[in-house]
């Protein structure tokens, strides 16, 4: 496993390295992401469903990773009280908007090959109401320029994750007993096998340690939170949650110490906040410290 981490670790190295020769540009971003989001990773989670063994019990992932989003963010915010609406939004949004489709997938893929895929499907489509809803809601909320909440906006960015959707339908026709021929999952698995190194790619294309200095405390205390709640949420899971499958509590663990998802940026902008230096480094700074995290989690216990 080491020896696939050093090769994740080169593959966004090479990213980065593309984008600093100018090789690439930041905005070719867009691309990768596109076929990643829309593509690959879609092509990969029809091959993990198409023959697993699912059962609803896994319904426990999406909505404790909707009660975890909601309780953190609370938190955050009232850490936050006596910053400006414009710091308390973007802590707000930050907090519990998790990175599981273009980080965790790859790696997930990686550590775990024949169930990870499954459980981390789940536990994103939680992730995803809170990404879409509850994020967005909190974005709205602490902007002065921001709209009311708007309902069919949250309905269609739902629609149009065609990660999740994809992983909806396989699931309802996983429960149908409903099979695609091997055919077209020969098809699916060609594509599947470049989502890990475009992911990777595209989290160097995506990374830029430039360090705004009028945000680094903020910064420096967003982390402490962004990782402790976590670090608790997961022991509390660890010790009191009552199911006999562990790899229910690894998936909230390891899902709860994800990065920043990068859906966050369009937000603020959107919303017209102030923080986006912000928002930067501390998106680039937690995919740093996931990496690390998740590397000696995999070294210690699995």
């Amino acid at each position: 496993m080491t020896q696939q981490f050093i090769i994740i670790i080169l593959l966004i190295a090479l990213g980065y390295t593309l984008k600093r020769i100018n090789y690439f540009k930041a905005n070719d971003s867009q691309v990768f992401s596109t076929l990643v989001l829309n593509v690959t990773l879609p092509s990969l989670v029809i091959v993990n469903l198409n023959g697993a063994n699912l059962d609803l019990s896994l319904s426990v992932l999406p909505i404790l990773m909707i009660l975890y989003g909601v309780i953190a963010k609370i938190i955050v915010i009232w850490f936050f009280l006596k910053y400006d609406n414009h710091i308390r939004g973007t802590v707000g949004m930050m907090t519990a908007s998790l990175n599981i489709g273009l980080f965790a997938y790859p790696l997930v893929e990686a550590i775990w090959p024949k169930t990870g895929m499954i459980y981390f499907g789940m536990a994103d489509i939680g992730g995803a109401v809170i990404m879409f809803g509850v994020t967005y809601f909190v974005g709205s909320y602490f902007s002065s320029a921001g709209d009311n909440f708007d309902f069919k906006y949250l309905g269609k960015n739902l629609l149009k994750s065609v990660p999740l959707m994809t992983y909806i339908i396989m699931f309802i026709l996983n429960m149908l007993n409903i099979h695609f021929p091997e055919p077209v999952i020969k098809f699916f698995s060609v594509l599947s096998g470049a989502n890990m190194p475009l992911s990777m790619i595209l989290l160097g294309l995506m990374l830029n340690f430039s360090i705004d200095k009028r945000f680094l405390p903020i910064a420096l205390k967003y982390l402490g939170l962004h990782y402790g709640l976590g670090v608790i949420a997961g022991l509390l899971v660890y010790f009191f949650l009552p199911v006999d499958n562990d790899m229910i509590k690894t998936t909230l663990q390891v899902a709860w110490l994800l990065p920043v998802g990068v859906a966050i940026i369009p937000y603020s902008i959107q919303f017209k906040y102030k923080t986006l230096p912000l928002v930067g480094m501390v998106s680039n700074l937690t995919i740093l410290i996931s990496i690390i995290i998740l590397y000696i989690y995999q070294a210690l216990f699995v």
